[in-house]
Formats: C-alpha cells, structure tokens, sequence
C-alpha cells in the first residue's frame, strides 16, 4: 500500500512540475518544437520500418562497442591495481 501511495505521488509532482513549467512561453514553444520533431521521426519509421531496423541496428553496434571498449578499459584498470598492490604485499612481507 506504501509503495503504490509513493509512486501516485510521485507521479503527480512530475505532472503538477511538468504543467508549471509549460506557465513559460520560451518552454512551450521548446516542448512544441520537440513534439513536431518526434510525430515526424514516428510518422516516418511508421512508413519506413526498415530505416527503423537498420538504425536500431547500427545504435546497438554503436553502443555495444562502446561498452565493450569500456570494460577493456576497466579490466585493464584492476589488473593494474591487482599488480600494484602485489607489489605493496611483497614489500610489506620483505620489510
């Protein structure tokens, strides 16, 4: 019962928020613009279903390799740390 209390709240501060800030004229206009741009881009992977896939396809690429250069990146890292304090233990035990 808590849990579903705090998420309807949450939920209407960020609807209370969210109407609030379109008081502003310079926001509604932003919030129009952003609109327009992604009925367009709907309107067109509706038509084009495979540009849809292909961009799916190439942002999933993109991004796996992303994360794949990321965790080479931090594997790297720990060997490091693990050789570094390797080090550190050989030295305590010989000192």
């Amino acid at each position: 019962m808590g849990k579903e209390r705090l998420l309807k709240g949450i939920l209407a501060g960020a609807i209370v928020g969210g109407l609030i800030t379109l008081s502003d004229r310079e926001t509604r206009s932003y919030v129009t613009r952003k609109l327009q741009v992604c009925g367009n881009k709907a309107t067109y992977y509706a038509k084009n279903p495979a540009d849809a896939i292909h961009q799916l396809n190439s942002n999933y690429a993109k991004w796996s390799e992303q994360f794949a250069t990321g965790l080479t990146s931090s594997l790297n890292m720990l060997h490091q740390l693990q050789e570094l304090t390797e080090k550190i233990d050989k030295r305590d035990d010989n000192g």
